[in-house]
C-alpha cells in the first residue's frame, strides 16, 4: 500500500485507499444488489469521494463509464452528448479501455459490435448495452463524479429515463456540493425526484485517523518526520484527507517537512480561494454580503440569529430574515458551510483561514 498512499491523484486500487473499508463495502453491496438502481456518495470537498468511487468501480469488476463533471464547465450540452457518444462507440467497438480528458470507460464484456452509422446516439448505444447486459445476466455502471453539475447540461432528465427503463444499467452519483446534489434528488420538480437510492456519506478523518494515515505513509516510504510536524499537520488540516495526502506527498518528495507544510498550505489556500471566487462571481450585488457571512463564520461557529445580528452591525442596516436565510442556504448548497446542532460553521479550516486573510 505504501508506494501509492500519498499519490496526489484519486486512488484506483483498494490497497491505496485508507479508512474506506466500510464505505467501499457499502458501495460494492449496492452494485451487486439487483434491487439497488442508484447509489449516491456525498461528502465535503477533498474527503476522498472520487477515490472511493474509482476503487469501487474497479473492485466491482463490472464494465463502467465514469464521467467527471468538473471537466465540463465550458462545454455545451451538444458537445457533451457528442463526447459521451464517442466513448460509448469506442467501447462497443472492442476497445478495452477508453480514457479521454473528461470521460473514462472499461470495455463492455469483451463485446465487439459493428457500429457503422455515424448518426447513432448515446441513447441508442446505452439501450444496446442494456440489452446485452440483460442477456448476460450482468450490469453496466454509469457513474458521474461531481454530479451536482448534471442539471446544467440537462443530463439529469436522461438519467431518470435510465433509472426507469434500462434496468441493467446502474447509476452511481458522487458530489461535494451536497445541497445542490440534494436539490437534484429531493426537489419534487427535478427529474430524479422520488427514485429510491442507497446513500453513503463520506466523513472527515478523526485526529487519530489523520495521525495514523500520515504515520503509515511515512513508514511505507521510510521517511522519518519529527513529531511536531505530524502534530501541526493534524491540527491544521483537520481531517481533510486531500490536504493530509498532499502534505505527505511533499514530505516524501522534498524530505523537509517545514517546506512541505508551507507548500501544502499555499497550494490549498490558492485552490479554496479560486473555488470561492468562482462562486462569488455568480452572486451579483450580494457578493459583499456573502463575504461578510463567511468572515463571521470563519471566526467561530454561529447560530442563525448571531449571523443576522452581526450582519446588521457590520452593514449598519437591517436585512430581512429571508435574505439572511438565503445567504446561509446558498453557502450550504455549494458546500462552503455546514449546519450542525443549530450552528453554522466552515468545515474546512483552510477555507476559514483564506477568508480571513484574503477577503
Amino acid at each position: 500500500m505504501g508506494v501509492e498512499l500519498f499519490l496526489p491523484t484519486p486512488k484506483e486500487s483498494k490497497e491505496n485507499l485508507y479508512n474506506f473499508e466500510q464505505s467501499l463495502n457499502e458501495v460494492l453491496r449496492g452494485l451487486r444488489d439487483p434491487l439497488v438502481r442508484m447509489i449516491v456518495i456525498k461528502g465535503l470537498r477533498r474527503t476522498g469521494k472520487s477515490s472511493l468511487l474509482r476503487v469501487a468501480l474497479n473492485e466491482s469488476k463490472y464494465s463502467y463509464i465514469l464521467i467527471d463533471m468538473r471537466e465540463f464547465d465550458d462545454i455545451s450540452p451538444k458537445e457533451f452528448r457528442r463526447e459521451l457518444t464517442l466513448v460509448l462507440r469506442r467501447i462497443l467497438s472492442g476497445k478495452k479501455r477508453v480514457i479521454l480528458d473528461r470521460i473514462r470507460a472499461i470495455s463492455f464484456l469483451g463485446v465487439k459490435l459493428d457500429i457503422s452509422s455515424r448518426r447513432i446516439t448515446y441513447r441508442e448505444l446505452l439501450r444496446k448495452i442494456n440489452e446485452i447486459a440483460l442477456r448476460k445476466n450482468t450490469c453496466f455502471v454509469l457513474a458521474v463524479d461531481e454530479a451536482q453539475e448534471i442539471y446544467r447540461l440537462g443530463f439529469d432528465k436522461y438519467l431518470a429515463f435510465v433509472y426507469d427503463n434500462l434496468r441493467a444499467i446502474k447509476l452511481v452519483l458522487s458530489g461535494s456540493q451536497v445541497g445542490l446534489l440534494n436539490n437534484i434528488l429531493n426537489n419534487p420538480e427535478a427529474p430524479l425526484f422520488g427514485r429510491a437510492r442507497l446513500e453513503i456519506d463520506v466523513e472527515k478523518l478523526s485526529r487519530e485517523q489523520s495521525r495514523e494515515f500520515l504515520e503509515m505513509g511515512f513508514r511505507a516510504y521510510n521517511v522519518t518526520v519529527p513529531e511536531e510536524w505530524v502534530e501541526k499537520a493534524v491540527n491544521t488540516f483537520n481531517g481533510i484527507i486531500g490536504w493530509l495526502n498532499l502534505f505527505g506527498w511533499y514530505v516524501v518528495e522534498l524530505k523537509k517537512p517545514e517546506i512541505a507544510f508551507q507548500k501544502t498550505l499555499e497550494e490549498a489556500k490558492r485552490l479554496v480561494s479560486s473555488e470561492l471566487r468562482k462562486f462569488l462571481r455568480t452572486r451579483g450585488v450580494a457578493y459583499d454580503r456573502y463575504v461578510l457571512v463567511l468572515k463571521i463564520l470563519a471566526e467561530s461557529p454561529k447560530r442563525w440569529k448571531e449571523v443576522k445580528d452581526l450582519l446588521w452591525i457590520k452593514l449598519r442596516k437591517k436585512i430581512s430574515n429571508n435574505k439572511v436565510s438565503r445567504y446561509l442556504n446558498e453557502l450550504r448548497k455549494y458546500g462552503f458551510i455546514k449546519k450542525e446542532n443549530g450552528y453554522y460553521r466552515i468545515p474546512d479550516p483552510l477555507l476559514a483561514k483564506t477568508i480571513l486573510e484574503e477577503f
